[in-house]
């Protein structure tokens, strides 16, 4: 049976056709991933395919790291949070706190009154009438909603529920309940996570009408799996209702195919693409797991999935400067080298401004590059509109940009058009350096070269030494970063401790002995204190540009480094060699009065069952778990009726039998092939 995996990455597209008995890689194509128009990339990826082969295939499967880069960037569309039963002056007083969690904007959050059932003595509704009054007050300017309750447990999260119909009743945007995705206690973790869904709603659903689109052009009428943030697989409907459970699929892809590429039974596996690295840690062919929900960017979440770390370091980071050193930016900018590839005027404008000799501090060498159309869209300003109106020709360099609005280069204001994706900045990257040293030779080097001359009085090095300067700054970064996890892993009570500037310095006086000892500087071995930071575990790369900077990186850590012949399409073969995952969880909650226990509370669609009996209870339960496995399994895209495990966990007092029972965990685990058609 054939399969076709796909992974659209932030600077590149992938695919694979799967022979998924032989377990043998058939073909492979790549494609530059198109933002605007993400299915010229996919299209242009799947045209490399083999063509005889494409027809045959039974499955098509996606991963992805829109999410993933859409929150290390903190990108999206506009959303708001409606919070019920929250005190706005606590939000206030806490701000710090929610902003931890990843909320840094408080005007996302509409709040209204509400006290739940079953904990507060004088419970009651929110003001359902005047939230019906308020609808366009409230969210007219979003594209997404997410709601979330306290104590949501308390009434099987009825206020959601009421509070979803009255917003599909008034708005067409939609709608996401925390109660649906996640059982989370830590309710900031929920309002993160729901969030972050609400947001990703229109991404995904515009990633998924792409793949749609350009599989019926080509006359494709297969089922599409998705690859979640555990490495397994999920239907296209429930893809759209969950996206945030994609927030890691194409990291946790890159783990499924690159432990299936290399023959290794323990490793990092280090998977650079254009905006990202992610770095996973498999021991005896099993990858980790996460201990607790993903935290990524700035967004902590209760997202669950495999152990995967991701940091802002890719082919596309922008290599900026700030007080005459280089640094390597977080940020994706378009490189330089590959817009003038696609706009040759950019070469001309830039070996102006080298002319010139300029000094700058803000960066004037880089373009602005209009990406999606939003004139007469409602919640932008006329600087906004006014600005995207000057891009819609092409690409325009600051001075230019500042010109048309007449305003000082430091005064543009378009931070909020690239965090929402509508614009976005191309500069010097790593990928530039790559193409001036030939490591890469696909784009303009001639932009390359003029952008760095443009760097010549604002640099404290020579111009010649910014390529070599560059691949240092890539080395280091993914040198400490890999030492930041792996010492976590080896000392995990330790890291959260252990973090901020006393680490950050002891990790670079780390890179700098290894430097020194890998370079064969150091002198004598009595000349000062030395220091080293090995592994025995080998670091398995992946993605486009990781065989140029891994195994250097390796020879730091003292270790090898792996890459497989297929690393720059480790993600698409990790998504057709997925597998369906359904897991769901069923409370039993003892219920007390007067320090006496009156029954045992189970809660279905939202309805309270009171049972006197607990072993009538956790039977229901269990009873309850499976069928609701079974049900999510099959919305996952089951291919028939899946194995199902069942654990109970009694929540103690303590651990023996004389412990007060608080509550018992049912859960219910079901895997899966996915569902395919014949074609």
């Amino acid at each position: 049976m054939l399969g076709i995996g796909i992974d659209t990455g932030g600077t590149y597209t992938d695919a694979v056709i799967y022979d998924m008995e032989t377990k043998k890689i058939l073909g492979s194509g790549k494609a530059l991933t198109t933002k605007g128009e993400l299915e010229v990339g996919i299209a242009g990826a799947l045209d490399k395919l083999p063509r005889e082969l494409v027809p045959k295939a039974e499955l098509l499967a996606l991963s992805t790291t829109l999410a993933t880069n859409a929150c290390v960037e903190n990108k999206g569309s506009r959303a708001k949070l409606l919070m019920i039963g929250f005190d706005t002056a606590m939000i206030e007083r806490l701000k710090e706190i929610y902003a931890s969690y990843g909320f840094h904007d408080r005007s996302q959050f509409v709040v209204i009154d509400g006290k739940v059932e079953n904990i507060f003595s004088h419970p009651y509704d929110p003001d359902w009438e005047d939230l019906e009054k308020r609808l366009e007050e409230y969210f007219s300017d979003c594209d997404a909603v997410g709601i979330v309750q306290k104590h949501p447990r308390a009434n099987g999260g009825r206020f959601e529920k009421k509070a979803k119909k009255v917003l599909e009743k008034g708005l067409t945007v939609p709608v996401t309940l925390a109660y649906d995705i996640s059982d989370e206690v830590d309710i900031l973790k929920c309002c993160a996570g729901t969030m972050l869904n609400a947001r990703l709603i229109p991404l995904l659903a515009e990633f998924i009408s792409a793949i749609r689109h350009v599989m019926r052009d080509r006359g494709l009428h297969v089922p599409i799996a998705i690859v979640r943030s555990d490495g397994s697989l999920m239907s296209e409907e429930m893809a759209r209702e969950c996206p945030v459970e994609t927030l890691l699929s194409g990291p946790a892809a890159s783990v499924v195919g690159g432990g299936a590429l290399a023959d290794e039974d323990s490793a990092v596996i280090v998977d650079m693409g254009g905006t990202t690295t992610d770095v996973a840690i498999m021991r005896e062919k099993e990858p980790v797991m996460a201990s607790s929900g993903i935290h990524i960017g700035q967004w902590k979440t209760m997202v669950k999935g495999l152990y995967v770390d991701t940091f802002g370091l890719g082919g596309d980071s922008a290599v900026r400067f700030k007080d005459g050193e280089l640094y390597v930016d977080t940020v994706r900018v378009i490189p330089i080298s590959l817009l003038a590839s696609e706009h040759p005027q950019v070469v001309g404008k830039l070996r102006d401004l080298a002319g010139q000799e300029r000094f700058h501090g803000c960066w004037i060498h880089e373009f602005y590059v209009l990406l999606k159309d939003i004139s007469g869209k409602n919640g932008y300003s006329e600087e906004e509109q006014r600005i995207c109106g000057a891009l819609r020709d092409g690409p325009l360099i600051t001075m230019e940009l500042a010109v048309i609005m007449d305003k000082d280069p430091h005064f543009l204001r378009t931070e909020r058009l690239e965090e929402e994706g509508v614009i976005i900045k191309s500069g010097l990257t790593p990928t530039d350096m790559m193409v001036l040293k030939g490591d890469f030779t696909i784009y303009d080097s001639e932009a390359a070269r003029a952008a760095v001359e443009c760097l010549k009085r604002n640099v404290s090095i020579l111009v010649g030494q910014i390529p070599d300067a560059v691949y240092d700054l890539v080395a280091r970064k993914m040198y400490t970063n890999l030492g930041r996890i792996l010492l976590g892993q080896r000392y995990p009570k330790q890291a959260g401790t252990f973090a901020g500037a006393e680490r950050e310095m002891l990790l670079g006086w780390c890179y700098e002995q290894a430097k020194a000892r890998v370079d064969g500087l150091c002198r004598t071995r009595t000349e000062e204190c030395g220091l080293a930071l090995t592994t025995c575990l080998p670091l398995i790369g992946v993605g486009a540009p990781v065989h140029v900077f891994l195994p250097r990186v390796a020879k730091l850590l003292g270790t090898r480094a792996v890459i497989p012949e297929y690393a720059g399409v480790a993600n698409a073969l990790g998504a057709i060699s997925g597998r369906i995952v359904t897991r769901v969880l069923v409370r039993v909650k003892a219920e007390y009065r007067d320090g006496y226990c009156y029954g045992y509370s189970v809660y279905e669609d939202g309805e309270r069952r009171l049972f006197e009996e607990y072993e009538e209870a956790e039977a229901f339960a269990r009873n309850l778990a499976e069928r609701q496995v079974y049900a999510k399994a099959a919305r996952q895209g089951t291919s028939g009726k899946p194995d199902v495990a069942l654990t109970v966990e009694k929540i103690k007092s303590s651990h023996d039998d004389a412990g007060v029972l608080f509550e018992t965990l049912v859960s219910a685990v079901a895997t899966d092939k996915f569902r395919t058609v014949k074609p």
